[in-house]
């Protein structure tokens, strides 16, 4: 039975929770991808995000299609879905950064860790050099002490804490760049002192 354009979103949803139709499914996602991007760019600001949790919805909506009752409204489930999947995220981004505080204070007391939003955490984590980003990763992402993370690595425990130690400075050092660029939501830019230094 071939589906008709002007189905309501709940027969659409019914239709795919019966039977699996492909055909429903695609509908749905034709409908709801664009006003879903908005939706999750407004609570993650930021796009790469926002396109992961609608992914993330819709797959969510796949393996929990038998929970859906034809009564709902789909946009109230799709969009209760969306916000429960960006609120993962942001607790997830923000796990990170109370960890990378309490790496700055395992390491050296005197060495802060930078101001940086929840999320540029992994953006900022990718931009490290090799070294330098598996044991922040290890120890920020996966939580593993020091002990574990040179055992993993191969290196002793105090050069585990010296590379991430470092890339703590490489971090603040990014976050600092980020703030002087053009258009950054940190800062506006060079300062009319820096711009007439000498040789700048």
């Amino acid at each position: 039975m071939a589906l008709q354009d002007g189905m309501s979103n709940e027969a659409l949803m019914a239709r795919y929770q019966e039977q699996l139709d492909a055909a429903a499914f695609e509908q749905l996602v034709g409908r709801f991808l664009t006003p879903g991007l908005a939706a999750a760019r407004q609570i993650l600001r930021d796009e790469m995000l926002a396109e992961d949790a609608v992914q993330e919805t819709f797959l969510r909506i796949v393996r929990s299609r038998k929970q859906y009752r034809p009564a709902m409204r789909f946009s109230t489930w799709f969009y209760t879905i969306l916000r429960n999947v960006c609120t993962d995220m942001l607790r997830r981004q923000a796990r990170q950064l109370r960890l990378l505080d309490s790496v700055a204070t395992e390491i050296d007391t005197h060495v802060r860790r930078p101001s940086l939003d929840p999320l540029e955490v992994s953006e900022l984590l990718a931009g490290l050099p090799d070294e330098a980003r598996a044991v922040l990763v290890l120890r920020v992402v996966h939580d593993l002490p020091f002990r574990d993370i040179a055992a993993a690595l191969g290196i002793s425990e105090e050069a585990a804490k010296k590379r991430a130690q470092r890339a703590l400075r490489r971090l603040r050092e990014q976050s600092c760049v980020r703030e002087l660029l053009p258009g950054s939501a940190g800062g506006n830019g060079p300062s009319n002192s820096a711009a007439q230094r000498p040789g700048g």
